[in-house]
């Protein structure tokens, strides 16, 4: 019987705790909110420039029905740390060396499935940081079995995207 009382008593914390927590609140409702909503703007174009423009409609030119090219992709939506890293600490430092990183490219089929990454590398490719940052990207995208095609500024665009595609398919 006691343990009934008990159980009975978890119970209504557990609702007391449900009706009573904090509501979401409406982001304008603090003076300290609104300064942080006037802080952002929107950018003019998801492209960094108009040789990522150039480069993304001549991939779609080409591009065989029922694939598809996405953009400024995550390396967290492409790779995972594997389940067997099982520290949780260590776990974090690998997810943190890709979680705000991205790829310009990434070439789809119709049920998600990658095809390959496409890095375009222009003029901020060239500094030490940016090669050791090229660098890592090849060996994580290498050892995960997704080829990563690096593609120069300056290079045919129109050529370049024809020959993807007629590798990938």
């Amino acid at each position: 019987m006691e343990v009934l009382g008990i159980i009975f008593v978890c119970i209504l914390l557990v609702f007391g705790f449900l009706l009573h927590r904090p509501k979401w609140q409406d982001p304008r409702s603090t003076q300290a909110d609104v300064a942080t909503l006037q802080s952002y703007q929107l950018r003019q174009s998801l492209f960094v420039n108009r040789s990522e423009l150039a480069l993304f409609v001549a991939l779609n030119r080409y591009k065989p029905d029922g694939l598809h090219v996405m953009t400024k992709v995550r390396l967290e939506d492409i790779l995972r740390v594997r389940h067997s890293e099982k520290e949780g600490r260590l776990r974090w430092q690998y997810r943190a060396r890709i979680k705000s990183r991205h790829v310009d490219f990434v070439l789809c089929d119709a049920s998600g499935r990658f095809l390959c990454a496409i890095e375009l590398d222009g003029s901020s490719h060239v500094n030490t940081e940016a090669k050791m940052l090229d660098n890592f990207k090849n060996a994580i995208f290498g050892h995960a079995g997704l080829k990563l095609l690096r593609i120069k500024i300056g290079d045919d665009f129109e050529h370049v995207s024809r020959n993807i595609w007629r590798q990938l398919y």
